[in-house]
């Protein structure tokens, strides 16, 4: 290792979407062997995508198939360079949240191949780890946010961040302020993390650890974003923040892309709301591809003019149609 419910079944193919130019196709499998995971989880986002090349595809997967395996599976399919990806308590994708399989589930994986008419540039660092964990974290998104600030200043049109990997509720804030620091500008981030500094990301088709990941997709489409907490009716939470991200432009995005809290899927798991969840969901944006995982942290916010925040026991979403 490099430093740095309601599911539907293996044989549920997720499909391809295109509009104002985003091109995505997604793929799942719940395989406990990972490279055989990877691989038909791949194959379906292969089959669903069709002809081209994605500019980047983004596996999530249970944290016992985050392995070079793993990726060597999903490299069957898409070349290795393209892969970044990051562990999980579960992903979440258009068939299902794997409710049944439990709060850390034991296998899954969910891919996505994302292209099109689009601009996107990535940036990815580790997050040096030091006494203060709060300067570093900040230091760590402003790093990323310096990466991507030509990238962000050349962009005409729409833009959203999405971001993953090591940062974690206490530390994602700080995180948030360095990476609006670095780019100078605020622009929508959505995006939660894997977990501590152990954690295992991807990157360029490698396993890595204790890294943040954020990409930038810039182009000619529209954005909504959504973002909502709480300790009451924690499924239902859900339907708040789809809501919040589809009141502008409807409901039918392309892709909704959606970073939920690892404790409140427990929690939910608990109360047998998991699958509920997922229904949400799937009732808010039911043509859309669905894409994410449950993390340790999340990051959102509830207007595309305000910043992005770093929280806890939150689901942030951003749709793009």
């Amino acid at each position: 290792m490099k430093k740095a419910g309601l599911f539907l079944g293996v044989v549920a193919m997720c499909g391809v979407m295109c509009a104002q130019g985003v091109k995505v196709g997604t793929g799942c499998s719940e395989a406990k062997n990972a490279k055989e995971a990877g691989a038909e989880a791949a194959a379906r986002a292969k089959a669903a995508w069709g002809e081209g090349t994605p500019k980047i595809v983004i596996v999530f997967a249970a944290r016992s198939l985050v392995k070079q395996e793993l990726v060597d599976g999903v490299a069957q399919y898409f070349d290795k360079a393209l892969i970044y990806g990051c562990e999980g308590y579960s992903p979440v994708t258009t068939v299902g949240n794997f409710a049944e399989l439990g709060h850390t589930i034991p296998h899954g994986v969910v891919v996505l191949a994302l292209g099109g008419e689009v601009s996107m540039t990535v940036a990815s660092e580790p997050v040096v780890a030091g006494s203060d964990k709060k300067a570093a974290f900040s230091s760590n998104g402003e790093k990323l946010g310096v990466a991507l600030k030509s990238a962000v200043e050349a962009a005409k049109q729409s833009r959203l961040v999405i971001s993953f990997g090591n940062q974690h509720v206490g530390d994602n804030q700080p995180f948030m302020d360095g990476f609006y620091k670095g780019t100078g500008v605020v622009l929508p981030v959505v995006g939660a993390a894997a977990g501590g500094q152990g954690s295992k990301e991807i990157v360029k088709g490698e396993i890595v650890t204790g890294v943040n990941v954020a990409i930038l997709l810039a182009g000619n489409f529209k954005l909504g974003v959504g973002l909502a907490g709480g300790n009451d009716k924690l499924a239902a939470k859900a339907t708040d923040a789809f809501t919040s991200a589809t009141k502008e432009h409807g409901s039918k995005p392309i892709v909704a892309f959606v970073f939920d809290c690892g404790g409140r899927r427990g929690n939910m798991f608990k109360q047998k709301e998991l699958a509920d969840e997922f229904l949400f969901m799937k009732k808010m944006v039911p043509e859309a591809s669905i894409f994410g995982f449950y993390g340790g942290g999340e990051i959102g916010t509830v207007a595309l003019d305000q910043p992005s925040k770093g929280v806890g026991f939150h689901i942030a979403v951003a749709t793009i149609y």
